[in-house]
């Protein structure tokens, strides 16, 4: 069975969005200048190489208006939401809307089989996810800039410790490249 993974870019002070992110600008006020989606294209191809299914926030999936009619998944994508719709399928990705992170992780790993879960956007999906014990690994995409405000990873963890063991730092030309597994 695959790992499941959380991968995102963030700010150093630890958000993955600026304030007021919306469908015209879903990285919201500076996020899109600063908080390159995917980040460097090595840190792309390996993340979509190791994974077989996605988990991606509803808030995300709206902002991003469904990554359009051809989206880069090319795999299954599970969404959490408690606003349900029919299953969409666009090019060669499948959503899924389900009613819980649980559930969403539960079905990506079963669809990914031997490969990864890939857990993206947004921080409160992220979050979900950590608290609910389901991540192996955090991959953490940190960007040299301070947003001061937006959706913050971490921010909402209760007050349970999650102790991380570091396993791989890149310094990058723009980026710097953390991962973790998660210690259980």
């Amino acid at each position: 069975m695959g790992l499941v993974e959380i991968t995102l870019s963030m700010s150093l002070d630890g958000y993955v969005t600026g304030p007021e992110p919306d469908a015209a600008n879903p990285l919201g006020v500076g996020g899109a200048a600063i908080l390159r989606p995917g980040g460097e294209r090595w840190m792309v191809d390996e993340v979509v190489a190791a994974a077989g299914a996605v988990v991606a926030g509803r808030r995300t999936y709206d902002h991003v208006d469904g990554w359009g009619e051809e989206p880069p998944f090319r795999m299954p994508v599970f969404v959490p939401t408690h606003r349900p719709r029919d299953v969409r399928i666009a090019g060669d990705t499948t959503f899924t809307f389900v009613a819980d992170v649980e559930t969403a992780v539960a079905m990506a790993k079963e669809a990914a089989g031997d490969k990864n879960v890939y857990i993206m956007g947004g921080a409160s999906t992220a979050n979900q996810a950590l608290r609910a014990g389901l991540v192996d690994e955090l991959n953490l995409h940190i960007e040299p800039v301070l947003l001061g405000g937006g959706a913050q990873l971490f921010a909402d963890l209760g007050r349970q410790q999650i102790r991380l063991e570091r396993t791989r730092l890149i310094e990058g030309p723009n980026t710097t490249h953390v991962r973790f597994r998660v210690l259980r």
